[in-house]
Order: C-alpha cells, then sequence, then structure tokens
C-alpha cells in the first residue's frame, strides 16, 4: 500500500500547479472506480487536478477510503479506510455510514389466496395468489401470439420474467441516495401505484430494450384491476396505457408526463399558496426568506427541499424525503417519511421520527436518539473525527496511517 500511496503523492506533485505550501487529496476507490478532490493548504478552493491514474490501483481490491496530505517534495500522511461513503463534490465532504441496507421502494405485502383455475396461465394465478382477469385468460385461451402490434409473452415464461423485475426492485440497496427515489409517471392522477416494479404487476409482453407491459392487479386508489401499465425505466417513465388488455387492444395511446418537479430560488418573503392548483406537483426546491407553504398540504408531494429563515412545513400525506436548510423548523407528522436532512436546520433533536436515512451535523448527532438504517455526517473535514463519530454510533471503522514519500 505505501508504494500505491508514493505513487498517488508522486502524481499529484507532478501534476499541480505550482505555489502550494501542501496538498490534501479525499478519494474514494472501489474496483476500477475512483472519485476524488484535492484542495490546496486549509483552503476548500478545489486544486483541480484530473484523472489521477495512480488511484484506480488502490481500489483494486474493494472499497477504500482515503485522506492524504501532500508535501512539495512528495512527502505523505494518508489515513485509509473502508464501510464509510465520503461524498466531496462539495467541501466539507458529507460522510454515510449504512447500518442496514434497504429497498429502493417499500411495497406493503399483499393478501395472498389459493386460486385454482384451468388452461395456460393456471400456474401464474397459483403463484401469485390473486386472479387474473377474464379477458387476459381469454387472449391467452385464444392462442394468439400477437397483442396488437406486439408479440405475446408465452405464459410459461411470465413467472420467469415477473422474478426478474422483482429482483431489481426487491434488491437491498447500502446506497441510501437511491431510496425513497421518485418514480417519473405519465398516466392519470393516482391510477398506478408510483414504484419501480410490484409482484402484482403481470408482465405480458417484453421488448427487446427491456421494457415490459404489464398487467396490473394492485392499482392506485383511482385505477382499475386489470389494467395495463409500462413501468418505468431509467430513460422512461412508468405509464398508463389503458383500463384493460381489451381496451389497450381496441385503441392504444399513450399519456404526456405532467410537470412533476418545481424549483422556485431566490424568492425573498413569498406566500406560495399559488402553488396549490399544480395537482402533479411530487418534487418541490424553494429558497427564499419566509415561505408561507401550509396551504399546499393537500398536494402529492414526495421530495421536498426548502432553504428559508422562516418556513411551516405541512402535514404531507405522502412525503418520503424532505430536507430543510437556514430556518427553525417543528417536524409535523409525516407518515410515509424516508429520508430526511435538517442539518443546516434549528430542529428539536430530540424529537426526530423513526427514518431509514438521517442527516445532521456533529453537534445533533451527539444529542440525537435516533438510529436509522443509515446516517450521514455534515460539517466535519476531518476523516480522522469522521471515524470518530462513526464509532459513537457503534461502528468500529478500520483506520489505518500510512506515511511515505515517493
Amino acid at each position: 500500500m505505501e508504494k500505491l500511496l508514493a505513487g498517488v503523492a508522486a502524481e499529484l506533485v507532478a501534476k499541480a500547479k505550482p505555489g502550494w505550501d501542501y496538498l490534501t487529496l479525499r478519494a474514494t476507490c472501489d474496483s476500477g472506480y475512483t472519485n476524488h478532490r484535492v484542495t490546496s493548504g486549509p483552503s476548500d478552493d478545489h486544486a483541480r487536478v484530473r484523472h489521477l491514474k495512480s488511484l484506480v490501483a488502490l481500489g483494486g481490491d474493494g472499497n477504500v477510503v482515503v485522506e492524504m496530505r501532500v508535501e512539495p517534495d512528495g512527502a505523505f500522511t494518508a489515513l485509509l479506510t473502508d464501510g464509510l461513503h465520503q461524498l466531496t463534490g462539495h467541501l466539507p465532504p458529507t460522510y454515510t455510514v449504512v447500518f442496514e441496507p434497504r429497498p429502493r421502494h417499500v411495497i406493503p405485502p399483499y393478501e395472498r389466496t389459493e386460486v385454482t383455475s384451468t388452461g395456460p396461465l393456471a400456474a401464474v394465478e397459483a403463484e401469485l395468489g390473486v386472479p387474473l382477469p377474464a379477458e387476459v385468460h381469454e387472449l391467452y385461451r385464444s392462442g394468439v401470439t400477437e397483442f396488437g402490434d406486439h408479440i405475446l409473452l408465452p405464459a410459461d415464461e411470465i413467472l420467469s420474467v415477473r422474478r426478474e423485475l422483482l429482483d431489481f426492485e426487491g434488491r437491498l440497496t447500502r446506497n441510501p441516495h437511491d431510496w425513497a427515489e421518485l418514480v417519473p409517471y405519465a398516466g392519470p392522477r393516482d391510477a398506478v401505484r408510483l414504484v419501480g416494479r410490484h409482484p402484482l404487476w403481470v408482465p405480458i409482453v417484453r421488448y427487446p430494450s427491456g421494457a415490459t407491459l404489464c398487467v396490473d392487479l394492485a392499482p392506485g386508489p383511482r385505477g382499475r384491476v386489470g389494467q395495463l401499465i409500462e413501468p418505468a425505466l431509467t430513460c422512461c417513465p412508468l405509464q398508463f396505457l389503458a383500463e384493460s388488455v381489451t381496451e389497450w387492444h381496441r385503441s392504444p395511446e399513450r399519456h404526456d408526463q405532467p410537470e412533476e418537479e418545481l424549483g422556485l430560488h431566490e424568492l425573498g418573503d413569498a406566500d406560495l399558496t399559488s402553488l396549490a392548483s399544480l395537482e402533479d406537483l411530487r418534487s418541490l426546491h424553494l429558497s427564499g426568506g419566509r415561505l408561507r407553504i401550509d396551504g399546499l398540504a393537500h398536494l402529492p408531494l414526495e421530495h421536498l427541499e426548502i432553504t428559508a429563515t422562516d418556513v411551516t412545513v405541512p402535514a404531507f400525506q405522502r412525503l418520503t424525503r424532505l430536507k430543510v436548510d437556514g430556518a427553525r423548523v417543528e417536524l409535523p407528522e409525516l407518515p410515509m417519511l424516508r429520508v430526511l436532512d435538517v442539518s443546516r436546520a434549528d430542529v428539536d433533536v430530540e424529537s426526530l421520527p423513526q427514518v431509514d436515512h438521517l442527516t445532521l451535523n456533529a453537534e445533533q448527532w451527539r444529542r440525537c436518539t435516533v438510529r436509522p438504517a443509515a446516517a450521514t455526517l455534515v460539517g466535519e473535514r476531518s476523516l480522522a473525527k469522521a471515524l470518530d463519530w462513526a464509532g459513537s454510533l457503534g461502528v468500529e471503522l478500520p483506520r489505518r496511517v500510512v506515511s511515505g514519500r515517493p
């Protein structure tokens, strides 16, 4: 390791512009992936030393997080650890410890019943524990292989494709930034559950691109059992297609994606009651002075980020992510909240709700009794102190100090 670090120090000295007293490198290296930031002296100014090829070898055997000081002659002292997420896009860095992985979206279990049927879809219904609509049975009993302009998925492949789709959505992830992510949607409001995948979405068409058409047996509150949908892909929203297979075959159509996200910045003092008419709004970013948003409680907001001097957060029933900066904030009952960042807000830390991912500053963490599945520390510049913080939460991470010169 000393030899690898000496190579990094030598490359830094060679690439940094002259005139610095010392350099600080903060980096994460993992199996060919690297991310780093270099600062000069005690400032947070980015020294803009790019493409450090020597970093790749540091993570050859797995994740390595490093903070290293380099002198003009190449002499260096480095602290290394793993098991800690370090983000250096802005300084001070943020440090995250994950205690328990979580799924991207929380899907409540559904009630299964014993379904006994005959025909091509009998095995599908038996595994689902839920009956399929009559028109889907009729489609498969008819013996057709084409569904409109689409190739029908053979009945004996439905369950394997369904499991493949669920494996991705149900996989537990150690990246809390994926938790409660927004799924873009195009269709009537509340017709479809806004998740990546659901165990009662039954695929009947699959394209080479990976897209699928599914019969939805677990619709939203305004949807219909048996409606046809297309789950979201990286570049495409979740789509409502028709109220039934028959309806889709008769008159296929696609809905335009509504404006679901809005950002308003440098507002000063503002009453934002006028936003109450945006009934499809799911993500809202605001910055200003005194902001009044108490008239927006009925909106289906899932993500809310506010920078303000004064604000009252309404009791949003669907909010999964909340970040508040600057203001004194008292949190209402937010039944769906999973991700909370009040690290730059004045808040009663002792009464914070239980969430999956909590972000606080060092002083707040000292008073906090909540133990989330993932914890993030902001405002700390030292990796050594970040490791001390992790230890205070009961996580003793490895520390290795290496010194040397090229």
